[in-house]
């Protein structure tokens, strides 16, 4: 058990180390591997040999979630306000019919000062070379606490942890892009996160259970795009961590388990870039 643990939290705080060290590092024609949460996943779970057993998932009242959104901003967990922020509010997806990569930017997610369970968020998206502003809200709509039979019973004792309850939240979302854009529309659709609340009140995403809804990414975000004329319409997908889940919507997208690589037959479709830190979503040259 203590071996299983170790390599867990080894795997988790190399996690944060490294992507704060490729975040920081300067661009480099040198491939960096991607990390993901997939290994700490694996290690964690009593038995990988055997199928994966439902969650126990307990559906909260609507007056209980609206309880809990009015006494909880989730904001951190959707937005890293500090200065280090930068790269970890950026985040990768899928587009189109193709599969082809888009990137979401937010550059602020606040809680709505009447509806508690709605966030008003604004950034930019990036397709291909084209990158538009959009603003919109996020509404949290379903709240349900659950525990995973998979996963080794110390982990919720574990001082890192020192996991009180977690969660399953669902919400819808509207992001409507800036009109005077040419192509511009709205993504709208489904997102879906999970989090833990430890002893001590403080929130946090949930990567370590494979079979959430969210499918171990954090939070995700899936739906469409409509352009503004309302004639054309494409399905996209992003996430906190999008290689949680890439290799079932492209087979083989990644290869490895923590430090992954994007598999070449895949790279043109806009993956040839990925370890170019270009800090695209500023109106102006990139800090250094």
């Amino acid at each position: 058990m203590n071996h299983f643990l170790s390599l867990f939290f080894l795997v988790f705080v190399g996690f944060s180390c490294t992507r704060k060290a490729n975040d920081n590092s300067k661009p480099t024609a040198v491939p960096i591997k991607l990390i993901t949460h997939k290994e700490a996943i694996d290690s964690l779970r009593k038995d990988t040999t055997a199928p994966l057993q439902p969650l126990k998932i307990t559906e909260l009242s609507g007056e209980t979630a609206t309880t809990f959104f009015t006494d909880n901003d989730l904001s951190p967990l959707l937005f890293d306000a500090s200065p280090e922020g930068g790269y970890s509010n950026r985040f990768d997806g899928f587009y189109g019919d193709d599969h082809h990569r888009i990137e979401f930017y937010f550059s602020e997610v606040k809680r709505d000062s009447i509806q508690s369970n709605v966030y008003h968020v604004a950034g930019k998206d990036r397709f291909k070379k084209n990158t538009t502003p959009f603003t919109g809200t996020i509404t949290f709509t379903k709240l349900a606490t659950f525990s995973d039979p998979n996963l080794n019973d110390d982990l919720y004792q574990h001082e890192a942890f020192e996991l009180k309850e977690a969660y399953i939240s669902e919400a819808t979302f509207e992001l409507k892009e800036n009109t005077l854009t040419k192509g511009s529309g709205i993504f709208s659709g489904k997102m879906l996160m999970d989090f833990y609340k430890n002893q001590g009140g403080e929130i946090a995403l949930w990567y370590f259970s494979a079979n959430t809804p969210a499918q171990a990414s954090g939070f995700k975000f899936e739906g469409t795009w409509t352009n503004y004329k309302n004639t054309l319409t494409k399905p996209v997908v992003w996430a906190r961590d999008l290689f949680a889940f890439a290799n079932d919507i492209l087979t083989d997208f990644s290869i490895g388990e923590r430090e992954v690589e994007v598999n070449k037959k895949y790279r043109h479709l806009g993956w040839d870039n990925y370890w170019e830190n270009d800090e695209w979503w500023h109106d102006g040259p990139a800090i250094q």
